[in-house]
């Protein structure tokens, strides 16, 4: 989990809900370690402030099914702006991301979005409907109802709303927000005309914030940790996590946590939807317990052990096999330590030959910066201390730092991830804009008036024809151990970097590629530049490492 403590919104944030909802914001005191039980409504809670985080900007209204764009903003399903058919785009080739829209937020200066990017936020949803049904049970049970016209002089058109009158400021704004008379910039509810309808920043009515309180409280736990949401990160399906719990389950597994459905595996957690208005009501409701769980998180970081084994061999790409043999003790004894600890599981990085590469910055060791996690899938012990190892790529790092251990580096790392989907899409979309003229040299500015998917497809139609010629890096006795080609455009220039007879600086640039579209253009300049000489006829293929 991170250790980092940016629980508190940004200033922006702040500004952008009324600076604060609550005046208080007191951490408990260091010495306090357990969350309470029992929340007392003696919060000096910023009635605007709290009624503008349930509101949507667009209608003014409260939050209906609401949903949340890339840029992070918020509104109600029904305010979505009209689709149309987006151009230039054919990574990721999905039906639900043909669409798009432009941004209707001002923040977001009228960027488009695919309408598959607008994800529901169950959390919030939930929170929502507590607050509904004990604000309506609230103004059901009320003596001190009255219409508004009798609260401030007659009101043209807005007869029959009713309000509680001065007695409750929560309930009249929110009243008039969902009533869509309350505008989301105002900052009290007498701008809806010009005057004033009660007096701003009164104490809530303490039944009623002790009565929505604990089942906001009950909604804002992690289903990983079961403890408060650190860091809330709300994904494609519309749950919420902890950051760090999403990211520890994503080492291991593309599912959704609680739903099970499946997460994109080439997506990054700042993909997922950063749940801004979640952090503000985080920070404002509960201030003591977010400090609680602050400390706890950076104490759990501080005592976990973020180091793993590294193994310096060759080059390893993720969701492509590696075997191995290893007898040389210093490697067993790594070996049987993750197998032991049940991690199954070690770094792989290539040796270093010649200079630094330039990605790799000021990293002196005798081995790459970057590398490959796998992970041990079968083990064949021999009496003589031998082993024969299956193993599978999961996931790509970067090196921080290291030491040395019983002879092998021990590391820590960092995951890296793809760029985003919108990212991938702005990419091809610019760059298909441009106007390149194909020449004789072979670059990857040359490629660019290829779409992504043309890219993946001339990848495929070359390994087909060198199957036919019967080219040994493609034979089938090959095929049976690597698989077939990947159908995945983000996986198949992994593929064919393990099995193409490439320099490993020229494959270095395909592991290290942080976009799809970028390694597949690698990967065709390499078949470009072959398919000019005369020698494809035969060739060897890497991917295996005795160490002695």
């Amino acid at each position: 989990m991170n250790a980092h403590s940016n629980t508190e919104p940004s200033a922006s944030d702040l500004a952008h809900f009324s600076k604060a909802i609550t005046e208080k914001g007191a951490a408990r005191s260091a010495s306090q370690t357990e969350p309470r039980s029992e929340y007392s409504p003696d919060v000096d809670l910023n009635v605007r402030g709290f009624v503008r985080l349930l509101q949507c900007e667009i209608c003014n209204r409260i939050l209906q099914q609401p949903l949340t764009l890339p840029c992070g903003e918020i509104l109600c399903r029904s305010c979505l702006p009209s689709a149309h058919d987006r151009r230039n785009i054919s990574y990721p080739n999905l039906q639900n991301r043909r669409k798009g829209f432009v941004c209707p937020f001002q923040s977001c200066k009228g960027q488009e979005h695919a309408v598959a990017d607008c994800n529901p936020n169950i959390t919030l949803a939930n929170i929502l409907i507590a607050v509904d049904t004990t604000l309506s049970a609230s103004v059901s049970t009320s003596s001190d109802m009255r219409p508004l016209a009798d609260v401030d002089g007659d009101r043209t058109g807005l007869s029959g709303h009713f309000l509680l009158g001065s007695s409750s400021d929560l309930l009249e704004a929110y009243g008039l927000a969902q009533q869509g008379l309350l505008p989301f910039d105002s900052n009290s509810p007498s701008q809806v005309d010009g005057e004033r309808l009660f007096n701003k920043a009164k104490l809530l009515d303490q039944r009623i914030l002790a009565n929505f309180l604990p089942s906001i409280r009950l909604e804002l736990d992690c289903q990983v940790c079961y403890g408060l949401l650190r860091l809330p990160i709300t994904t494609s399906c519309g749950h919420t996590f902890c950051e760090g719990c999403l990211k520890q389950v994503r080492d291991h597994s593309n599912l959704c946590p609680f739903c099970r459905r499946s997460l994109s595996p080439y997506q990054t957690t700042t993909e997922e939807k950063s749940s801004r208005r979640l952090k503000i009501l985080l920070w404002n409701l509960f201030p003591e317990d977010v400090a609680v769980r602050d400390e706890q998180a950076i104490e759990d970081a501080q005592n976990e052990i973020h180091s793993v084994p590294i193994f310096a061999c060759a080059m390893t790409f993720p969701r492509v096999p590696m075997f191995l043999h290893i007898f040389e003790p210093r490697y067993r004894l790594m070996l049987r330590k993750v197998i032991n600890n049940g991690s199954r599981s070690f770094g792989m990085v290539s040796h270093r030959r010649g200079p630094i590469p330039s990605t790799d910055g000021d990293f002196d060791a005798p081995f790459t910066r970057y590398g490959t996690m796998l992970y041990v899938t079968n083990l064949q012990m021999f009496p003589d201390g031998r082993s024969l190892v299956e193993t599978i790529g999961t996931y790509r790092f970067k090196i921080v730092s290291y030491t040395w251990q019983d002879g092998y580096p021990m590391a820590k790392i960092e995951r890296v991830e793809d760029i985003t989907y919108a990212d991938e899409e702005n990419m091809e979309a610019m760059e298909r804009m441009l106007d390149v003229t194909p020449g004789d040299t072979i670059t990857l500015a040359s490629l660019s008036h290829l779409s992504t998917k043309e890219l993946h497809q001339q990848g495929l139609e070359f390994v087909n024809s060198m199957r036919n010629s019967s080219t040994g890096w493609f034979a089938d006795r090959v095929l049976d151990t690597y698989g077939q080609p990947p159908q995945d455009p983000a996986i198949f220039p992994f593929w064919v970097a393990t099995l193409l007879p490439v320099h490993e600086r020229e494959k270095y640039l395909v592991l290290v590629s942080t976009s799809v579209r970028e390694r597949l253009k690698l990967v065709t300049v390499w078949i470009r530049s072959m398919q000019q000489r005369s020698w494809l006829t035969t060739g060897e293929r890497g991917g295996s490492c005795i160490v002695s």
